[in-house]
């Protein structure tokens, strides 16, 4: 009889239902009924824990300090096992200075709030039939996190189910309106940056002019394909060899995948905390940060450091980002060849580009998006 053979690359991983074996009790389609209040005063973020280097955790963290200090008494619930002390730790780190309270998944049962709010598809089932005033804070059309399957649905279905739907910028609430049967309010904030955190430094772009070796920080993580990690290498290797034979150096500083992962090409710094990421900027030429689904945070802190920002036709770029704010190319790389070459030698695009940048991102500031959504919980429906 034959037998089999182990190969290298391993079958799709299919999900495995005893990953939900805690929370099993929750998962319905039971529409969510809202519990209406005089006045609404605690929120819950409920959430996958707090996990060091997560920019929706992170987000997540500024909005309820934000609230907090708008005189909200804030929570911020786990759904999955880890400790109040480690929950406490990461948020600061993601967050310095960041208020609320974190509490563990033993308080499940037992917490009460005015308002929950689900940061996750699978914290939509959790909170969607407990007392009080369901919220969904719609960070990414999270259906495209898996092939199409049984946890597209399940994601998919969480739009559907009744809960009143924050999406952070205008991607979310568009994919919702085209892709789902939605019956409940679907509002929009703003996709903020944090303009305080990411100092601007002026650049001299006459010396481009001179350069024979371009430096890039790219921003990809191995673990999430809305990063594009294999096709930015491919295009980020293929690009090296070109500007090589026109007499260019191409020096690509990788950064927010773990450090012991392997690169095809450049080198990989890990995850990078707030100073260093504020130094890798100041020292490179152009800045690159994949985004195929909402958006990161990342594109907007290099452009507020004033770091000239390259996007991808194929990505959401030019659904948060105003024209003429950055570059745009296609997955190609000869376009990026050709376009990294042509701004070295047109400083004075550069410099107007760039200033445009920081021209828009002064609209986009946390104090508007704290408006948007302080103007949303004071219009909730009442009892």
């Amino acid at each position: 009889m034959v037998k089999p053979l182990k190969t290298q690359v391993a079958s799709v991983q299919e999900g495995d239902i005893h990953d939900y074996d805690s929370i099993l009790d929750y998962f319905n389609n039971k529409m969510a009924q809202q519990d209406l209040k005089k006045n609404y005063h605690s929120i819950t973020f409920v959430t996958t824990g707090i996990e060091a280097y997560n920019g929706g955790q992170t987000t997540m963290l500024h909005l309820g300090t934000l609230l907090t200090q708008a005189g909200y008494a804030v929570y911020y619930l786990s759904y999955v096992p880890q400790s109040t002390a480690s929950m406490e730790n990461n948020a600061e780190f993601n967050y310095p200075g960041y208020q609320g309270t974190c509490l563990e998944m033993s308080e499940m049962t037992n917490h009460q709030s005015d308002i929950w709010i689900a940061t996750l598809w699978e914290s939509a089932y959790i909170i969607k039939n407990l007392p009080g005033y369901k919220i969904y804070f719609v960070q990414d059309y999270e259906p495209y996190f898996y092939p199409f399957g049984d946890r597209f649905q399940l994601a998919k279905k969480t739009y559907e189910l009744g809960l009143h739907m924050i999406s952070l910028g205008p991607w979310c609430k568009q994919m919702v309106q085209n892709n789902c049967q939605a019956h409940s309010p679907l509002d929009q904030i703003n996709f903020p940056v944090d303009l305080e955190n990411y100092p601007y430094e002026k650049r001299d772009f006459s010396t481009y002019q001179n350069k024979k070796t371009i430096k890039l920080a790219v921003y990809t993580k191995f673990n999430s394909p809305r990063r594009a990690p294999i096709n930015i290498q491919f295009i980020l290797n293929n690009c090296e060899k070109i500007l090589h034979n026109q007499g260019y150096q191409l020096k690509i500083n990788y950064f927010g995948t773990e450090k012991e992962e392997t690169f095809i090409n450049g080198q990989n710094l890990g995850k990078l905390t707030r100073p260093e990421l504020i130094q890798l900027y100041q020292q490179c030429d152009f800045g690159i940060a994949p985004s195929m689904t909402n958006f990161s945070l990342v594109p907007f802190e290099m452009m507020s450091t004033g770091l000239p920002f390259i996007d991808f036709q194929e990505g959401t770029g030019r659904h948060f980002i105003a024209p003429h704010c950055c570059f745009y190319t296609h997955f190609d790389e000869n376009e990026l060849a050709h376009l990294l070459i042509r701004l070295c030698q047109d400083p004075t695009t550069l410099q107007t580009v760039t200033n445009n940048a920081r021209q828009h991102l002064h609209s986009i500031t946390w104090d508007r998006t704290l408006a948007d959504i302080l103007n949303i919980l004071a219009h909730l429906p009442q009892k």
